[in-house]
C-alpha cells in the first residue's frame, strides 16, 4: 500500500529501534538504544533530557528545561522474544512485524519524527525550541511496571497534558483505564507420605477451594464489559516428588478494577473467604484522562475518533498520579502485542502518523494566539 512520506519516516525508524534487543534482561541493548534515541535527539541541535534511576535510563526532549505543555510518551523496552529473530523487522501482507513494533517502538519513532518536523517548521518561520508546543519523553521499564521509568522522571518534569502512543487505534482515543491488584493466595497444610495422605493434608486441595470462593465475586467474564476480573497466573505447590503431600501451595492472582469497586472492601471480602492467607504484592491505579483544553482541541481535531475504556494498564496510570491530564491513543496491533506475530498494520501506522500531525499543528497555531 502507498503510505505518506512521513509514515514511511516512521515505519524505517521504528524498523532501526526493533534491531535493538532491548528487553530486561539485556541492560545494554536497553542503554545501546536510549544513546541511539538521544544521538538522533542531539542531531537536531537539541540537548536531550536524560535521567536514570538504578540502571533504567530515559531520555526526554522538551521545550523549556523540565517543561512542556503537551509531551508525547513512549517506552522503548520490550519483553522477551521467542527467539532473535524476532528483532529481524520485517513487512507483509501490509503489517510491520517484529518485537516492539507496536508495544512501543512505533511510538517512539512517530514522536521523533514529528518533533523533527515540527521543529523545524517553526525554526523556518523564525522561532526557536523554546516555542514548540509539544515535547517528547521516553522510557524503558514500562514492561516492568514503570516505576523506574514514568513514575520517577514525571516526578521531575512537568506537562498539561499528555498523549502516550501506547495503545488504543487511531480511531480510538482512550480516556480511563483499569487498575491493577497482583495478591498472593497461600494456602497451607501438613506434609505427609503420598501412600498414606489420610496422615496429612493437602494444601492443594485448600488452594483450590480458596480460589472457587474468590471467584465468587467477580462476575462471569463477558466479551469487552467494563466490570472487575481475577486471573490466575502464577501457581506452585510444595513438594518435588508425586509420592509426598504437598504443605503449601500458593498462586498469583492478577485482578484488575474500575471505577466501581471499592478496593479495600474487595480485599476485606476476598480475606474473609478464604481458609488461608492473602498478601498484597501491588496495587495501581486507575487511569483517568481528566479535563483539558488540550484535550478538547484533540477531540475536535480528530473527530473520527471516538472516546474508549482499555483494560489493560499502561504507564499512562502515572499521569493520574500525578494529575497531569492525559490519553492514550496509538496504531493498531491487531491485539498482538507481546505475541510471537507481533505486528502494527501499516494502514494505521498511516492513519495516526497524519491525525498526530494534524492536531500538533492545531497546537501550534493556538500556542500562537
Amino acid at each position: 500500500m502507498i503510505i505518506s512520506d512521513d509514515a514511511k519516516k516512521v515505519m524505517d525508524l521504528t524498523c532501526e529501534l526493533v534491531r535493538f534487543r532491548s528487553t530486561a534482561s539485556r541492560p545494554d541493548e536497553v542503554h545501546a538504544c536510549a544513546d541511539f534515541i538521544a544521538e538522533r535527539i542531539a542531531a537536531l541541535g537539541v540537548t536531550p533530557e536524560r535521567f536514570e534511576f538504578d540502571g533504567v535510563p530515559s531520555v526526554a526532549a522538551l521545550p523549556k528545561h523540565g517543561h512542556a505543555p503537551v509531551l508525547l510518551m513512549a517506552h522503548f523496552d520490550v519483553v522477551e522474544a521467542e527467539s532473535d529473530e524476532q528483532f529481524a523487522p520485517y513487512i507483509d501482507n501490509e503489517r510491520l512485524y517484529g518485537r516492539g513494533c507496536v508495544d512501543d517502538k512505533y511510538g517512539v519513532a512517530l514522536a521523533l519524527v514529528l518533533f523533527e518536523k515540527h521543529l523545524n517548521a517553526l525554526r523556518a518561520a523564525g522561532g526557536s525550541l523554546e516555542n514548540l508546543p509539544f515535547g517528547i519523553l521516553f522510557t524503558c521499564d514500562e514492561e516492568q511496571g514503570g516505576h523506574l521509568g514514568a513514575a520517577k522522571v514525571l516526578e521531575r518534569i512537568s506537562t498539561d497534558f499528555c498523549i502516550a502512543l501506547d495503545g488504543g487505534t487511531p480511531d480510538s482515543i482512550i480516556t480511563k483505564g483499569k487498575g491493577v491488584l497482583d495478591l498472593r493466595l497461600i494456602a497451607q497444610g501438613r506434609p505427609a507420605h503420598g501412600a498414606r495422605p489420610w496422615l496429612g493434608e493437602n494444601a492443594f486441595d485448600t488452594f483450590i477451594e480458596d480460589y472457587a470462593a474468590l471467584k465468587a465475586l467477580f462476575p462471569p467474564t463477558t466479551d469487552d464489559q467494563w466490570q472487575r476480573t481475577m486471573n490466575m497466573g502464577i501457581v506452585r505447590v510444595g513438594g518435588a516428588t508425586p509420592n509426598k503431600v504437598p504443605g503449601k501451595a500458593e498462586g498469583v492472582l492478577d485482578i484488575r478494577y474500575t471505577e466501581n469497586d471499592d478496593v479495600d472492601a474487595l480485599l476485606t471480602s476476598m480475606k474473609a473467604r478464604v481458609k488461608g492467607s492473602i498478601e498484597v504484592m501491588a496495587r495501581e491505579p486507575l487511569f483517568f484522562a481528566g479535563e483539558s483544553p488540550y484535550l478538547d482541541l484533540l477531540l475536535e481535531t480528530v473527530p473520527e475518533a471516538a472516546t474508549a475504556h482499555m483494560h489493560g494498564a499502561s504507564d499512562a496510570r502515572f499521569l493520574s498520579a500525578n494529575g497531569i491530564p492525559a490519553v492514550v491513543w496509538g496504531a493498531d496491533s491487531e491485539m498482538s502485542q507481546h505475541g510471537p506475530e507481533e505486528h502494527v498494520t501499516l494502514a494505521s501506522l498511516d492513519a495516526i502518523t497524519a491525525r498526530l500531525d494534524t492536531y500538533l499543528a492545531a497546537l501550534a497555531r493556538h500556542a500562537r494566539q
